[in-house]
């Protein structure tokens, strides 16, 4: 993100200068099913758990890609072992999983295109979810994770109801990653590697 300095000159009895725009805030109100993607991936590039356990509904779950689940993780988690997991990831002092970088590219560019749904476990609630690349990068050493081409996930959002002056409250209820079976991984070439979750 770049921000712009400008220089302010004094100008007695001007009333045409121009205010400054505020910069941009790093993460949206969730007030658009939109600002969950967008916050998922600020909340990633910032390493801001607190920013990510906020747009996680409480009944979140999230779905591990196929070549998680045959590398030996389980085909779901919810919300707590989500937030476990992403606060170790977050966190540059965790000695066990020392993660240096991390990049986040949620491919919302590419277009949107939500799809409504009646979930069984909320029969009376409609759901939206959309389909999307997805590219990632994370240098744990001695290795550098970076996501398969072609990747994509299905981000699945539900209107949590007003929340202060606002309407409404989009929240990630699902996270299917689709995913790839492997990974890319180099430390100083190239190889495939399993995710490092």
């Amino acid at each position: 993100m770049c921000v712009a300095l400008l220089a302010t000159v004094s100008a007695c009895g001007d009333d045409d200068i121009e205010t400054p725009p505020l910069p941009h805030n790093p993460i949206e109100n969730l007030t658009q099913r939109e600002d969950v993607l967008f916050n998922v991936e600020s909340a990633y590039n910032a390493r801001r758990i607190d920013w990510y356990g906020a747009l996680l509904d409480p009944n979140f779950t999230f779905f591990l890609s196929p070549g998680d689940v045959n590398g030996g993780l389980p085909a779901s988690w919810n919300r707590a072992e989500e937030i476990a997991v992403n606060l170790r990831l977050f966190d540059k002092n965790d000695t066990d999983l020392p993660c240096q970088s991390i990049s986040m590219d949620i491919r919302t560019e590419d277009g949107i295109s939500w799809i409504e749904i009646t979930p069984e476990s909320a029969p009376t609630e409609k759901w939206y979810q959309v389909t999307l690349f997805y590219e990632f990068k994370f240098e744990i050493a001695p290795n550098t994770y970076i996501s398969a081409t072609g990747a994509k996930a299905v981000f699945t959002v539900r209107d949590a109801g007003p929340y202060g002056e606002f309407d409404h409250h989009w929240q990630l209820v699902e996270f299917h990653d689709l995913g790839d079976d492997a990974l890319a991984s180099s430390s100083s070439g190239q190889s495939q590697a399993q995710s490092a979750q």
